[in-house]
This record gives C-alpha cells, structure tokens and sequence, in this order.
C-alpha cells in the first residue's frame, strides 16, 4: 500500500513523456517555419536548433517545462537509446526491492516509504549514468578511426564538410550516426562549429572537443589541418592507449572484489550444508533476518567504494 504513494510522480513522468512527443513535432514545424519564410528586406534571424519555450505564469508547468528539456538533455547524451519507459520501470523495480529488504529482511516499517521513495528516484539516475557511461565508451572506441579517416580525405583534398560526410557513412556508430545527425543540422543552415559544439555538448566526451577546437582554430588562423588531425589522433589513441594499460593494471582489484562478493554467499551454502539447524536460525528468527541484512548492506557499501575508486582511476 506504501508503494502507492508513488503512484502520482510516475503518473507525472508519463505525462512528461506525452509532452516531449508533442514539444518534438512543435519544435519541427518551428523550424520549418523559420527556413521557408520570406524575411523580405529584415536581417534575417541567426538560425539555432535551440528551444524557444514559452514563457507560462505556472510554476508547476514551468517545472514540467524544464523537467522534460532536461530529459531531452540526458537522453540525447545516452544516445537516445532509453526512454521514458525504461525509467519508470527501473524506479517500480528499485522502489519494490528496498521495500521487500527493508520490511522482510530488517524489519523496520518505519523506514519503507522513505527508502522506497529514495529508491524510485536513485534507479533510474543510476540507469541514465550508466547508459551515458555506455554510449560514451563506445563513441571513443571508434573515434580515432574516424579522425584518421577525416585526415585522410582532408589530406586528398575534400574540404571540411565532405570529410565528416565520408566519415559519417563509413565509420560505425555511435560516431556514424552522431556526425549524421550534425550535418543534418548544417544542412539547415547551423555553422559546422556550431552545430560540432552542439555535439560535444550533447556525447559529453572532452576527446571530441579537441577536434571541435582544432577546426575552430584552423578556420580562424589557417594552416595544415591534415598535420593537426594526425596529431590529435596519435594524442588520442595514446590516451587510448593509457586506459587499457589502467585496466590491466586494475584488474586485480576487480578479481579481489568479485572473490570478497562471492565469498560470503560460499561460506553461507557451507555453513547451511553443515548445520542447517543453526543457519535456518538466521532465515527464520527476525533477528537473525536483520543481522543478514546488515551484513549484506556493509558487502554492497564495500564493494561500491571499490568499484568507485577503480572507475576513478581509470578516467
């Protein structure tokens, strides 16, 4: 029954999701609009891919407003890969987890609606993260292969544009589709560097932006782009390069940490083999059930800071 207090926030987050739908159509017509019309002798307006929202005097419609930008925001940098959906159904399976632990494990009521709410917020914060975490370490897979084939059409002679166009037809995605999608908008009328900073903004990756301000830098003082491109790539593939040595480094802390998770689940099925009597103990009796349930939130709480210091490492 606890859990049906969450009913009206998914219920708003599927109302979000009925409003990005339409603010996507709005936003089409809009540019549209604003490519066809006859400006006549008035300086044309700077064209922008940016959202011009509304200025509405409910706050609780601006806070809807900018919760679904926001969402855009996000989802673009994950590759558009999860929605809505996947969202909603990671906060009902976090929320229905921690109120089974925490009611039938621990035993503590009190805390239900609160952890559980906790829960419904932190599930698909986590999903988002790490499918944005996804997304970006397959973008930089693939991404020096894409500088040096951009070097090379430069090198050939193709200006700037009908490089990234080669490269956005033969490299695979996500670096494929992404320079698609930035050439679309120069097709419209965006700046490359614009639209290219769009890019950066939206993959989040600071390998990218190097090659953003390498462009930058060549249209406004000249000078061999083919040279710069072959440097940056030998800068990325060495980063590249440093990562995997990073990994191979940490993988002993990573074999560590996957002995120290399972090692309490072995010794458990043991110790039940042995003397059942005195491990149903721990199943049955509700202290019992609590003390597992410590125990399992002290393994999680190590073995997150584990993890956390390994991924920091290797950034």
């Amino acid at each position: 029954m606890k859990f049906l207090l969450l009913l009206p926030g998914f219920t708003g987050i599927i109302w979000v999701l009925v409003a990005r739908s339409e603010r996507r159509q709005q936003f089409v017509q809009q540019r549209l609009a604003s490519v066809t019309a006859d400006t006549g002798d008035r300086e044309p307006e700077p064209l922008s891919l940016a959202r011009k929202v509304k200025q509405t005097p409910t706050v609780l419609f601006q806070f809807l407003r900018n919760a679904v930008t926001r969402l855009d925001i996000e989802f673009e940098a994950a590759g558009n890969r999860i929605g809505v959906l996947h969202l909603l159904i990671a906060g009902s399976i976090s929320a229905i987890l921690v109120i089974a632990f925490t009611s039938r494990v621990l035993g503590i009521a009190s805390l239900v609606t609160p952890l559980s709410f906790a829960a419904a917020i932190a599930g698909p914060f986590l999903v988002v993260r790490f499918a944005q975490s996804s997304y970006r370490r397959k973008f930089l897979e693939v991404f020096p292969d894409s500088l040096d084939l951009i070097r090379r059409a430069v090198k050939a002679g193709l200006p700037v544009n009908e490089a990234l166009a080669v490269a956005s037809q033969e490299i695979a995605d996500p670096v494929g589709s992404e320079l698609r999608q930035t050439l679309d908008q120069v097709k419209i009328g965006v700046h490359i560097i614009d639209a290219l900073n769009q890019m950066a903004d939206r993959i989040r990756v600071p390998d990218f932006r190097f090659l953003v301000v390498a462009l930058a830098l060549q249209q406004k003082t000249g000078g061999s782009l083919a040279e710069t491109l072959a440097n940056l790539s030998g800068v990325l593939r060495a980063r590249k390069a440093l990562r995997e040595k990073a990994k191979s480094l940490s993988a002993e802390a990573k074999a560590s940490a996957s002995v120290l998770a399972a090692l309490p689940f072995v010794v458990g099925g043991l110790m039940y083999m042995m003397n059942r009597d005195l491990t149903e103990s721990l199943i049955i009796d509700p202290r019992g059930r609590f003390m597992v349930g410590v125990a399992f939130l002290s393994l999680v709480a190590g073995l997150s800071t584990m993890v956390w210091i390994v991924r920091r490492a290797l950034r």
